[in-house]
């Protein structure tokens, strides 16, 4: 991960993945029972997206775009509060399976409807935090 500093691209950037995370978890619901593994993914993007929004808002780039624990860890600083999402992080990461070089691996994965309301509520949760983080500090998100 790279780090270029705050800048108004920087805000904008991080404006526009916690607006599309908002997008993706309201889709993520909508297939939960048509489609649950695209709402499993679904709700793992709005929290990637969710949690990328406050690392690019802080200038960081080329971040890791496939697991929410990962992008939690480099968020903590940033965000110490954010610390009790990591249950749900893990939730959603285990939807991923990946191997060792990030590949996709999802043949042990049963993708049931019960699963993907766990899924999606784990999204909630994880954006209902940032959405609390967000409240408590504007003007990162607006850039004043």
């Amino acid at each position: 991960m790279q780090k270029a500093g705050i800048s108004e691209r920087s805000i904008r950037r991080g404006r526009v993945s916690w607006e599309q995370s908002q997008e993706d978890l309201k889709l993520a619901g909508s297939f939960i029972k048509s489609a649950p593994q695209k709402s499993c993914l679904l709700s793992v993007q709005a929290s990637i997206n969710a949690i990328s929004s406050i690392l690019e808002i802080q200038g960081h780039f080329q971040l890791p775009a496939f697991s929410c624990v990962e992008l939690l860890d480099q968020s903590i600083p940033h965000a110490q509060e954010l610390e009790g999402i990591r249950p749900q992080c893990y939730l959603l990461d285990s939807s991923m399976e990946r191997d060792v070089m990030g590949r996709e691996n999802q043949q042990h994965i049963g993708f049931t409807v019960a699963y993907a309301r766990s899924c999606h509520k784990a999204g909630r949760i994880v954006l209902s935090a940032i959405r609390n983080y967000w409240k408590e500090n504007p003007s990162r998100l607006l850039g004043s």
